[in-house]
């Protein structure tokens, strides 16, 4: 299985990799929001961050695993190396995916899109 080694700024932050079956992705992202977007939610708001995060999926557990998720700043160099089977490091964090939760969330996204759209649920 390939794992990835992943460095900011030189300095090794992480080893990550799943075994058998999954995902492991690494991310450098950049966002901008103005106005009703932001957290403040005023007209001439605007927010902007970068962030590194370096997660996966194990499947067979359907259980999301993070390494690395840090904030970053212009002139930041990250680096990732693709080796073949290496030791990897423990997820900073592991979440299971919670079934009953999951349907809640579901049906509430269902009613926010119904609500938005003007339609009608009907139920059997």
């Amino acid at each position: 299985m390939p794992v990835f080694h992943v460095y900011l700024n030189g300095k090794k932050l992480s080893t990550a990799g799943v075994s058998d079956t999954g995902v492991v992705g690494v991310h450098v992202t950049w966002v901008r929001r103005r106005g009703e977007h932001t957290r403040a939610k005023r007209p001439n708001s605007v927010e902007e961050e970068m962030s590194l995060d370096v997660g996966g999926l194990i499947t067979p557990a359907d259980e999301s695993v993070r390494w690395v998720e840090r904030k970053l700043k212009i002139g930041d160099e990250i680096r990732a190396v693709i080796a073949d089977d290496a030791p990897v490091d423990r997820p900073r964090t592991r979440k299971r995916s919670n079934l009953t939760e999951d349907l809640r969330q579901q049906k509430r996204y269902v009613k926010e899109m119904a609500k938005r759209f003007g339609w009608r649920i009907q139920t059997r």
